[in-house]
């Protein structure tokens, strides 16, 4: 166990368990088109929370997005009424930091379990589709991290047909995680209700891994419900 990332992930669960959930922020679906360049807030969040180690709530972290690109904004959409247009902003930032904190917490995760040396991640990584990146047995792993519904396996399996995501050198690999209770990929939640991956889900990835049986991403499989490699 990696020491050094034992108390990097202990205090990134504190930060967890300070946020405010809001399930009609999560709901809200009114902005759902693509932020790209400079209003992608995946960059904004690697600069703060990787790079400055800022960790920003959900409030906290629209507002300073909303400060550095309100210009652009509303250059952009100025075909939308600004007011409602920043409601469903905060929503759609509201679910994309969801989403992206609990990729984080895989990251930091199997960071205690591989060695924080044999963990990558960066924005050339996220340009390419890849969540992370795992060096475990002179293997490269491309490691994907997202919900385990059929609209994000449909997305997932865009990104591979129409976004070159499988190009990255190395194989790639599907470590989705169930929001439901009683499946082996079910997240663990925290008091105010925040999802991480479980310890048990990720050493059943690295015996799966210790067993060949992750194989390269021309050969699709299934060990059980919810987990599977391609």
């Amino acid at each position: 166990m990696d020491k050094q990332a034992i108390e990097e992930i202990k205090y990134y669960q504190s930060f967890l368990e300070t946020l405010q959930l809001n399930p009609q922020l999560a709901h809200t679906k009114t902005i759902e088109m693509d932020l790209k360049g400079r209003l992608n807030p995946t960059n904004l969040m690697q600069v703060l929370f990787f790079e400055q180690k800022r960790w920003l709530n959900f409030r906290e972290f629209y507002e300073y997005y909303l400060s550095e690109n309100e210009s652009l904004l509303k250059e952009t959409f100025s075909h939308i009424s600004w007011e409602d247009f920043k409601k469903g902003l905060e929503a759609r930032l509201y679910r994309t930091q969801f989403g992206l904190l609990t990729e984080y917490h895989a990251y930091f995760a199997c960071k205690c379990i591989f060695g924080t040396e044999n963990l990558k991640r960066n924005k050339e990584l996220d340009k390419a589709g890849v969540d992370f990146q795992l060096f475990y047995k002179n293997q490269i792993y491309n490691i994907h991290i997202f919900v385990d519904t059929p609209r994000a396996w449909a997305f997932r399996q865009f990104k591979t047909e129409n976004k070159s995501v499988e190009k990255t050198v190395g194989w790639h690999v599907n470590l989705p995680y169930s929001l439901k209770s009683n499946r082996f990929n079910s997240l663990r939640f925290l008091p105010n209700g925040f999802g991480i991956y479980t310890s048990h889900y990720l050493r059943y990835f690295q015996h799966e891994l210790d067993k060949g049986n992750i194989q390269h991403n021309n050969i699709v499989g299934t060990t059980f419900e919810g987990f599977l490699y391609q």
